[in-house]
């Protein structure tokens, strides 16, 4: 996939009033835009506190900058030259100490220093689509062909696997709940599995949708307790679930806004719920910017557009401290 726009906008000062009331305005500011990359910036991921950003390309090039001020801290090239260089994912642990990479192609999952860019550890995992850290425990989750694997990120080493865990689907998404007590998969096959933690032991199973739209999820995200999961698929849809139901609760159809992007619609590279779980944000990242959906209502807001036409990932930083309800 190629970008038409090589800029890069990241929203911050986002703001939320009166969340028992229903839906309120929300604001936000573009702190850092970095034009001009040569290479097709393929993944993003910002830190907790939102100080740094690191992107990673069709290249396999790491780049950390600070934010807003934009100055590159490192670069670092993850995979050698040859097959299997592109990177296609970055998630931060919790304290913003360490990041990981990982590639649908790639014959290894990496660990990083973000401070430094040094390597803290290589996992042999190959064909990698999905990274969730433990939002408490030294642990990272990696989905890879229909297999769970749980890493030791201390000892930098797979500890125990789940193998077959969606009964031959490849899986693409993985979600800690914020309590770091339920885990969420999915599959191509719009496959949703509940596991407890640590013992992920299978709670709940069930299909988000029989359309072709919900196969290879790019995004999947929890709300603080669990007990609501969120989930698109390569066309955009969001499906919302009531994880202790078993059941669908909404789903917001996308809405193309881009100048010839009715085919593309919109493919969310990211979700996150608020401290609440009623609100979820929700980047358009096909439509040029970023919404909010407040999923008791169903309504959609526009929050942020940027230059577009469209942008290739996007991350989000939301500090629980910003949302008091």
């Amino acid at each position: 996939m190629a970008l038409r726009s090589c800029a890069l906008a990241f929203g911050v000062a986002l703001l939320l009033a009166g969340c028992s009331d229903g839906p309120s305005p929300v604001t936000a500011e573009k702190v850092l835009d970095v034009a001009g990359l040569r290479a097709v910036v393929n993944a993003v991921a910002l830190s907790p506190d939102g100080g740094v950003v690191v992107v990673g390309d069709l290249d396999g090039d790491l780049v950390a900058r600070d934010v807003p001020g934009g100055v590159a801290r490192w670069t670092v090239r993850v995979h050698a030259p040859g097959a299997a260089r592109r990177i296609d994912g970055l998630v931060f642990s919790p304290d913003g100490a360490l990041l990981v990479s990982i590639g649908h192609d790639a014959p290894t999952v990496e660990l990083w220093e973000p401070p430094t860019g040094r390597q803290a550890a290589v996992v042999t995992i190959d064909h990698s689509r999905g990274a969730a850290f433990h939002p408490t425990e030294r642990a990272v989750v990696v989905v890879a062909g229909p297999t769970i694997h749980v890493v030791d990120v201390e000892r930098g080493e797979v500890v125990r696997t789940l193998p077959n865990a969606h009964q031959g689907e490849r899986l693409d998404a993985v979600a800690f709940s914020a309590d770091g007590r339920t885990l969420a998969t999915a599959s191509d096959r719009g496959g949703l599995k509940i596991w407890p933690w640590p013992a992920l032991t299978l709670r709940t199973s069930m299909s988000m949708s029989s359309s072709p739209e919900a196969m290879a999820p790019v995004s999947l995200a929890l709300n603080r307790d669990g007990t609501r999961v969120a989930a698109n698929g390569i066309l955009g849809r969001v499906h919302v679930v009531d994880a202790m139901k078993g059941r669908e609760e909404r789903t917001f159809a996308n809405v193309a806004e881009a100048p010839g992007h009715g085919m593309h619609a919109e493919i969310r590279y990211s979700l996150a719920f608020t401290q609440d779980g009623d609100w979820l944000f929700a980047p358009d990242t096909h439509d040029r910017g970023l919404r909010i959906l407040h999923v008791p209502t169903g309504k959609s807001f526009a929050v942020l557009r940027g230059g577009g036409p469209f942008y290739k990932a996007m991350a989000l930083a939301l500090p629980a401290a910003r949302w008091p309800c």
